[in-house]
């Protein structure tokens, strides 16, 4: 599942125990029947919001039984039989079990369950799910269905978790102008009375539920071949245009992930079905039928080139997932990264293979890698691989540390062993699960049998334990003159009090003297927190500890040595350039070096620069900037990033140059955005202008120029948004307008669209996003807005986003206050939440500090630069 960072569930699960029901300790089904097959047949109705179905379960019984116990939830059961024998019905909404009690004791062998039930149709992305959007003045319904981790049971009874496998057949009876999709091809199709079909599907190869997938709408279907299996994007009617970047996509995923796994993609078909809406994820990998948003789907004329990257890094994440936790699933949720990181991981390997150009392990050290140290540093962070015991602490394991940190942790590891080792060790783990359930010590048992290394104790160092090495590199012969050794000294780096733990990793280490010596590869043993390292007798030359940015730790250097990098910054590979950047804008603010190390830095990074390290200054010069609000300084800082910004985007220019390359125009963009929130005059009065012209705006720059146009607008502006906001008609293009409409720094016009987020003018589905981007801008306004309309806006909040929302607004700000009134609002949140409560307690608390403890060293280099 790709997900909106972060996704949390706010459901409570109180599970009860039995004889063959969820055990004590984990809430999951261990002994007891074991499903073979399900024959599910639904007739839904979307006006009423409600279904009828009929479950027949073929079970397997090991000992001898009276009672059969299965998950199930807001379903009412009308009749149930085992046998064909009447059964008597026990629900258990508290624990989400239905038991059937049966006359006569089950002998072992084979039995066949029936049930007749109806159930709710919800209207957030969850269950069996209703999408409400408009088509040429008609509302028009679709529906889909979300079951990760545990909403299939609201949809028919079922043992519902990971490593109950079985054959699902599913059945529809639907209006007949409107198109069913499921994870299989209809096998099937009988016309009713009354306008409706019947479809069955081809039964699905043994599968866990929360795979199980149904969509009904007026959709359209593009398709082509694909060796064989037949590759289809289903969007609402009219909108196939939009839909052929992501068949070109799932095409080359599809043979990629193909040749890399060496095992042919299993099903005869592979369709991608969006459907407007948002929700706490934005796809969902269900075999043979991902589900996507279509803001993660549907390319136009209006889409950026972060957009369009999106779009394949989505593509191939969910089509990674195919393999690797369809084929072969974690065996509970304690293991989901298996799934997820490496899902995360595969993406980048395809995109590295089909666009390299934009360069995506070095994107990724932005996007992803740093977004995990920040929150792996400090309160609140867990090990990759966590005790999960009940679905609620499920939902709350679907955040950056299970993707992020998993994908770094696996790119450390293939880089350690080499590629080819490491993909046999892929191969073979599997090879030898097809069909099957896994646990993480399978996949590390099989990648360090295939390449010799000692891959387990490396792995369980990185994900058994939260937190990530600081490396400190003292280069001896620079400093005593006694050789070529560099001492290495590791700790756990530490935004807050919380992580200063005495904690050790074995760390795989690429230490390399510049500028062209053969690199030196070691591990760096946790046993022991110091090391000693030959890295060429180069005298005085400087020296790069983490290579090429593969392993995921920082490097704090000696004054000397940090001192020949600066100053020979330029000649640096561009990868080595931004670890040193994102290094020390770390230490800056942790502490750990004064934030002038890092400006030395920026001061030194050349004009022609790679384009992902001009997006990652402008960020941080955003960032100082945020930092400075209320200061007395705030004037000059803006004005220092516009300095420093500036340069670049004389480079890059306004407009696009004939076979300028993606991240190139993602850099403009970028430059746009980041001066014009800067204040810079000529940008803003330039994005005005264009706005203005009426004129299209090229779709590289589009969501640019309109961002500076909505957070510098006036009163006039602000109308012309909300008018484009109000006509557009199609939901991706309503969520970009509104959007906009959220971003202005006017207060007066913030109050404005917070009042407009309760009523019926902004689309349900991104009333929250509205009330969010509101925050960026207006910390404190937008979280005592949701203090005093927090019945109303908990109702927008769907499963996965009612815990996300409020610690997400509340992280936004630097006010120490807002510790506490979290902690209040948050009083009856579930006990699996605290961490997340507390990692944005730790986020407030290290803003806070940020400013006043390191802004004055910056404002104070930055005066003496003027």
């Amino acid at each position: 599942m790709k997900f909106r960072r972060l996704a949390f569930v706010a459901a409570l699960l109180a599970l009860s125990t039995g004889a063959d029901a969820q055990t004590s300790e984990r809430h999951w089904f261990e002994g007891g029947p074991n499903p073979l097959r399900y024959e599910i047949a639904i007739t839904p109705n979307a006006e009423a919001a409600s279904f009828a179905g009929q479950a027949r379960i073929t079970i397997e019984v090991a000992e001898p039984t009276q009672s059969v116990t299965m998950n199930a939830l807001g379903l009412d059961v009308s009749r149930a039989r085992i046998d064909n024998a009447n059964a008597n019905v026990t629900i258990d909404e508290e624990a989400q079990t239905l038991t059937l009690a049966s006359r006569r004791t089950l002998a072992p062998g084979q039995h066949v369950l029936d049930i007749a039930y109806t159930g709710v149709i919800q209207d957030d992305a969850y269950g069996l799910f209703r999408v409400e959007y408009q088509d040429n003045g008609q509302t028009k319904r679709a529906l889909a269905t979300q079951f990760e981790p545990g909403d299939a049971r609201r949809f028919a009874p079922m043992w519902d978790q990971p490593n109950r496998r079985a054959v699902f057949a599913l059945t529809v009876t639907a209006p007949t102008e409107q198109m069913v999709v499921g994870n299989m091809p209809a096998a099937e199709t009988t016309q009713l009375r009354g306008g409706l079909t019947r479809t069955r599907f081809a039964d699905t190869p043994s599968m866990p539920s929360y795979l199980l997938f149904l969509a009904v709408g007026d959709f359209e279907r593009v398709t082509r071949d694909v060796d064989g299996v037949e590759l289809g994007v289903v969007v609402r009617r009219g909108q196939t245009h939009r839909a052929q970047e992501a068949l070109i996509a799932g095409e080359q995923s599809l043979n990629y992930f193909t040749e890399y796994f060496g095992i042919n993609y299993p099903l005869p078909k592979l369709d991608m079905i969006g459907v407007p809406g948002a929700g706490g994820f934005g796809a969902m990998e269900n075999w043979g039928a991902i589900l996507y948003f279509d803001q993660y789907l549907l390319v136009d004329e209006n889409s950026s080139e972060a957009e369009r990257q999106y779009v394949f890094g989505t593509v191939a994440h969910e089509i990674a997932h195919q393999w690797f936790g369809n084929l072969v699933t974690m065996m509970w949720w304690d293991d989901l990264w298996l799934n997820e990181g490496f899902a995360s991981w595969m993406a980048a390997k395809a995109t590295e293979a089909v666009h390299p150009d934009w360069n995506p392990w070095m994107a990724q050290l932005t996007d992803g890698t740093s977004t995990a140290m920040a929150l792996d540093a400090r309160e609140g962070t867990h090990p990759v691989v966590q005790t999960v015991n009940t679905l609620d602490e499920a939902n709350l394991a679907f955040d950056t540390i299970t993707y992020e940190k998993g994908l770094a942790v696996i790119r450390m590891l293939e880089a350690y062993v080499g590629e080819e080792d490491f993909r046999t060790g892929v191969r073979n783990y599997l090879n030898s699960r097809l069909y099957g359930n896994a646990r993480t010590e399978d996949l590390w048992s099989a990648v360090q049998a295939a390449s010799g290394q000692p891959v387990l104790e490396i792995a369980r160092s990185f994900t058994t334990q939260p937190g990530f090495p600081l490396i400190a590199a003292q280069g001896r012969d620079c400093v005593t003159g006694r050789g070529p050794m560099v001492e290495l000294t590791q700790r756990r780096f530490a935004m807050d009090e919380s992580a200063r733990t005495t904690t050790y990793w074995n760390v795989p280490v690429v230490a390399q003297r510049l500028p062209d010596a053969a690199p030196t590869r070691f591990v760096m043993q946790a046993g022991s927190h110091f090391e000693r390292v030959n890295v060429l007798p180069a005298m005085c030359r400087p020296y790069i500890v983490n290579a090429g940015q593969t392993g995921f730790f920082r490097v704090l250097y000696d004054t000397s040595n940090l001192r020949s990098l600066t100053q020979s910054f330029a000649s640096l590979q561009s990868v080595d350039q931004l670890g040193l950047l994102l290094d020390y804008w770390a230490f800056g603010r942790s502490g750990d070096a004064p934030f002038s190390d890092y400006l030395n830095l920026v001061e030194a990074i050349p004009a022609d620069t790679d384009p992902l390290i001009v997006m990652d200054t402008a960020s941080s010069m955003t960032s100082l900037a945020a930092y400075t609000v209320e200061r007395p300084s705030a004037d000059a800082v803006r004005a220092y990033g516009v300095r420093v910004l500036r340069p670049f985007f004389a480079r890059a220019g306004w407009d696009a140059r004939p076979g300028e390359l993606s991240n190139a125009i993602q850099a403009r963009a970028s430059l746009i955005t980041s001066l014009g929130s800067l204040g810079d005059e000529q940008v803003i009065a330039e994005a005005r202008r264009r706005v203005r012209s009426g004129a299209a705006l090229p779709a590289g720059t589009r969501n640019a120029v309109l961002s500076v146009f909505a957070e510098n607008a006036t009163e006039a502006d602000y109308e012309w948004l909300l008018g484009q906001a109000r006509a557009a008609t199609d939901f991706v293009e309503q969520r970009r307008l509104w959007l906009r409409v959220g971003a202005a720094k006017n207060e007066t016009l913030a109050r404005r669209t917070l009042q407009m987020a309760l009523g019926d003018e902004i689309p349900r589905q991104i009333r929250t996003q509205v009330i969010a981007a509101v925050a960026g801008e207006h910390p404190r306004l937008a979280w005592d807005f949701l203090v005093a309309n927090r019945a109303a806006i908990e109702a927008y909040l769907d499963q996965l986003t009612r815990l996300e929302f409020p610690t997400g607004i509340a992280a936004s700000s630097s006010d120490p206050a807002m510790v506490g009134e979290l902690e209040r609002y948050a009083a009856n949140f579930p006990e699996g939440a605290r961490p997340s409560v507390a990692a944005a307690q730790a986020q407030i608390r290290i803003r806070a500090q940020t400013i006043a403890e390191r802004m004055p060293a910056v404002e104070a280099w930055i005066a003496a630069r003027r």
